[in-house]
């Protein structure tokens, strides 16, 4: 009976430093960094120590279209793989826009990418959409829409990757006449 609670204790114990060695300390700032722990890490006061890869700026007139990080590879970061598609932004609130309203495409990190891709999430296939000047049109029916943006670096002479990242985000095609 007496070493049951000895190891119940012990075990009790090492949990608990772990959690406060993770929670206390600026290790715990890399652990959860770029990943969907990240914001849970920030509500309970945990810093974030590291950076993210480049996240694009992505709005709707004056209205920022907030994105969810994706899959990427990033120098120091190394590479993250998530769900992709339109599970990347499940009970994310969709941002309402006007029909056939202008989004914009933008990353504010220098260089800028080599290659921008956008891409629409129907049922389960990716629909290229096509970029003009950064920008395309939202649909003009009205409904709940699914995107994808994956963005990649390259070396001055194209030959190797220097990184890659991929967001999501969803958008609410509302008519303003209601």
């Amino acid at each position: 009976m007496l070493r049951k609670k000895g190891f119940i204790l012990s075990a009790a114990g090492i949990l608990v430093f772990l959690v406060v060695f993770i929670y206390l300390t600026p290790f715990a700032g890399r652990l959860v960094a770029n990943t969907r722990l990240e914001g849970n890490a920030k509500s309970i006061g945990v810093r974030i120590t590291q950076e993210s890869p480049p996240l694009p700026l992505v709005t709707s007139g004056k209205t920022q279209i907030p994105v969810t990080q994706g899959s990427y590879c990033w120098g120091k970061l190394g590479c993250a793989d998530y769900a992709g598609g339109q599970s990347m932004v499940q009970g994310v609130t969709p941002t309402a826009i006007a029909p056939e309203g202008g989004i914009n495409v933008a990353f504010t990190y220098k260089p800028a990418p080599g290659g921008l891709t956008v891409q629409q999430f129907v049922d389960d296939k990716e629909v290229q959409i096509p970029l003009k000047n950064g920008s395309f049109n939202a649909p003009k029916e009205q409904g709940v829409y699914y995107y994808g943006i994956s963005a990649f670096w390259t070396s001055e002479d194209g030959k190797f990757s220097e990184g890659s990242s991929s967001v999501a985000f969803v958008i609410e095609v509302k008519s303003t006449k209601e």
